[in-house]
């Protein structure tokens, strides 16, 4: 039984599926090659989830374009949204930074960057969608985005030499010669697991969080799958936070004295 509601779930996986052929064409690329990941045939769903919620952000964007006043609407705008995102990615960059000139430096990229992972999770909140967040390729795209600009930021702040130096540890001295041939190559393997661990966070969360419901659908009665969807939404926000946080904190890291 378990295995057929997880068969089900696999074959309704978004509003896509629906459409007529769609599944031969995906089958055409899938002629391809395999995802290295399973060995599924390559899938485009998360470029076409993607595409939907970058045409939803322009369009609120276009709605509030222009409309930024010094007092907040009295309910919920697209203005008044994006608002409350900005300022709490503003006070996120203030307080990990201590510097407002280098918080509205990064504040574009950071926000940004929340603004696409909300949309994209909040899809697995609508029934048939999927979100892209919950695809590898999405999430490795977005990770070495803050990988490079971190390490970019602390070589532009500290210098090459200075910068690479600090790999090194804090004892500079010939005694801590040993320490220092310890401390470089760990540092290095900390800053190349960083995108790994941003990308397969995001992933496993907005993917289980997505089949779970998506099992519970063919199994249970209609109003049961809500709570879990409910559960979902904070899902939704929690791991939008998670990855601006470790963002703003390892940029932060990296211009940090």
């Amino acid at each position: 039984m378990m295995n057929f509601a997880l068969a089900e779930a696999h074959e309704i996986h978004s509003l896509m599926d629906f459409i007529p052929g769609i599944h031969e064409w995906f089958s055409e690329f899938g002629k391809y090659g395999s995802t290295w990941l399973n060995g599924t045939p390559i899938s485009f769903t998360h470029v076409m989830m993607t595409l939907l919620s970058m045409a939803v952000v322009v369009l609120l964007v276009f709605l509030s374009w222009n409309k930024f006043k010094p007092t907040p609407d009295a309910k919920l705008t697209p203005r008044t949204f994006f608002e409350v995102i900005i300022e709490a990615v503003h006070n996120l960059l203030i307080d990990q930074m201590q510097d407002k000139q280098k918080a509205r430096r990064y504040l574009p990229l950071v926000f940004a960057i929340a603004v696409f992972i909300f949309f994209n999770n909040a899809c697995a909140l609508l029934p048939g969608l999927a979100p892209a967040t919950d695809n590898l390729n999405t999430n490795v795209g977005m990770a070495l985005i803050i990988f490079f600009v971190s390490n970019i930021a602390g070589i532009r702040e500290k210098g090459f030499v200075h910068y690479f130096a600090e790999f090194l540890g804090p004892v500079r001295k010939w005694y801590g010669l040993p320490l220092m041939i310890l401390m470089f190559p760990i540092e290095i393997i900390g800053q190349l697991v960083r995108p790994v661990t941003l990308s397969i966070r995001l992933m496993g969360n907005m993917y289980g969080d997505h089949a779970v419901v998506g099992v519970l659908m063919t199994l249970v009665a209609a109003g049961v799958p809500a709570v879990m969807m409910c559960l979902g939404a904070l899902v939704v926000v929690i791991q939008t936070v998670v990855f601006c946080i470790l963002s703003v904190v390892y940029i932060s890291m990296a211009i940090a004295e």
